[in-house]
């Protein structure tokens, strides 16, 4: 996962120079190369070096164009698109706990890998039916070393707010289960709460698909909406977990809101950079989301470990989520001054996007936005 999001940005090289069809391609045969040579190695390190660091590579390879080719087919029905292929996250989460556990106690780890190595073979057959769009709706992407979309100050706050983000749900992530079966609950319904997490994701990606096209708000206060609701979820959180009702509340709860965010992380950074930045700004956050997760076990792990208690890691996870809220709210506070550069038609449009065709020329020059 940490390799995945690191390399993001690295490999986004590869897209500009081949397409995303060679790309997902490419990703597929290296995630898979990566998951087929786990099977033979007999160091631990070796472990880390193919499952870990080459299937992130391959994955990484995978990951920005499958987003981009949405981006570049569809215009009108965008943010419908991006939640369908979206919730294949949210089906992930629920599908493969399951699938792994039943290849592990049926064909060991060693042929669990192999499995697995020959579902992310798919991935070059996804890559294949990526058709290139038409030459007139391409979108120029920016060259790998441009510094254009941190010209955008709002962008900077959307960064910091996506490492908060991801340290936080990688403590609820990662200590769910554990926090469940300290509660006196069995390791089979521990582990069925984060496909209760999965299952509410991918039905709020679905839902929000339709609500978001029609709202009111633009696409970062939904968001900033959306974590709000999951901080209070996670403040009331050791209430909830006295019984197991309350923690398949907690966890279809945590999940439905959080959905939003990843579904439409795409949507907002292209409102804030424009469509030549957008997949340079989702490699950017790709990282904060990596560096996030990284240092997410390790703090939560001492917290647990100093106070033997899990709540108390739940309670990081939820000031880290409020941490975010508050960020992206003080950088959206000082971006409200760029409504005054918006047309007059525009004004009375119901959603204004936070940098509008004339700024985004300005980043384009390498001018900076007045606020």
């Amino acid at each position: 996962l940490y390799s995945t999001a690191l390399t993001s940005v690295v490999m986004r090289f590869f897209m500009v120079q081949f397409g995303c069809r060679w790309s997902v391609i490419l990703g597929g045969l290296v995630s898979a190369l990566g998951l087929s040579m786990g099977m033979v190695v007999t160091e631990m390190y070796q472990v880390y070096l193919t499952f870990g660091v080459l299937t992130g590579i391959g994955f990484g390879l995978a990951c920005t164009p499958s987003i981009m080719a949405v981006e570049q087919h569809f215009y009108k029905q965008r943010m419908q698109a991006l939640s369908v292929v979206l919730s294949g996250v949210g089906a992930g989460i629920v599908v493969f706990p399951i699938l792994i556990r039943t290849l592990l106690e049926h064909l060991a780890w060693r042929g669990t890998l192999w499995i697995l190595s020959g579902i992310a073979l798919n991935l070059c057959v996804c890559g294949a039916l990526m058709s290139p769009v038409a030459h007139g709706k391409q979108v120029h992407l920016m060259p790998l070393l441009s510094c254009v979309p941190l010209r955008n100050i709002t962008f900077h706050g959307m960064c910091i707010a996506n490492l908060f983000w991801s340290f936080g749900s990688t403590v609820i992530y990662m200590y769910l289960p554990s926090y469940a079966m300290d509660q006196d609950s069995s390791f089979e319904t521990s582990v069925f709460l984060v496909s209760c997490v999965g299952m509410a994701s991918f039905t709020s990606r679905v839902i929000f698909s339709f609500m978001g096209h029609n709202s009111t708000l633009d696409d970062m206060t939904a968001i900033l909406c959306s974590i709000g609701l999951g901080v209070v979820i996670t403040g009331i959180c050791p209430l909830l977990f006295d019984d197991y009702a309350g923690q398949i509340g907690y966890s279809l709860l945590f999940g439905f809101y959080s959905g939003y965010w990843t579904t439409f992380l795409s949507q907002a950074s292209r409102e804030l950079l424009g469509p030549e930045c957008i997949a340079k700004g989702n490699g950017y956050l790709s990282f904060m989301i990596a560096l996030g997760s990284i240092m997410a076990g390790p703090a939560a792990g001492l917290l647990i470990q100093e106070e033997t208690e899990f709540k108390y890691a739940f309670y990081l996870a939820g000031s880290a989520l409020l941490w975010s809220s508050v960020i992206m709210m003080l950088f959206k506070y000082q971006s409200c001054g760029l409504e005054s550069f918006v047309s007059e038609p525009e004004k009375n449009d119901l959603k204004i996007p936070l940098v509008d065709r004339s700024q985004n020329d300005c980043l384009m020059k390498g001018e900076p936005i007045l606020v």
